[in-house]
């Protein structure tokens, strides 16, 4: 079988938790990358987690978004 490849996006409004991807029954998700952009101006923070079932991966645990200076 072929594979798949999925550019997933979300832009995050609220606190609440967000699926970003849900890999469908019977196949293979793999992560290539994350990326994170902090574009508030509050030096937010994020969680991320991957979930395998019941089993739950913590990638960045409340890790703070820095503002940088060009």
């Amino acid at each position: 079988m072929a594979n798949v490849y999925v550019n997933a996006k979300v832009d995050l409004t609220t606190t609440n938790v967000t699926a970003l991807y849900t890999c469908a029954a019977l196949t293979t998700g793999i992560v290539k990358s994350i990326i994170v952009s902090e574009d508030t101006g509050n030096a937010d923070t994020i969680t991320v987690t991957l979930t395998n079932g019941t089993t739950v991966f913590s990638l960045f645990k409340t890790q703070r978004l820095g503002l940088m200076a060009l």
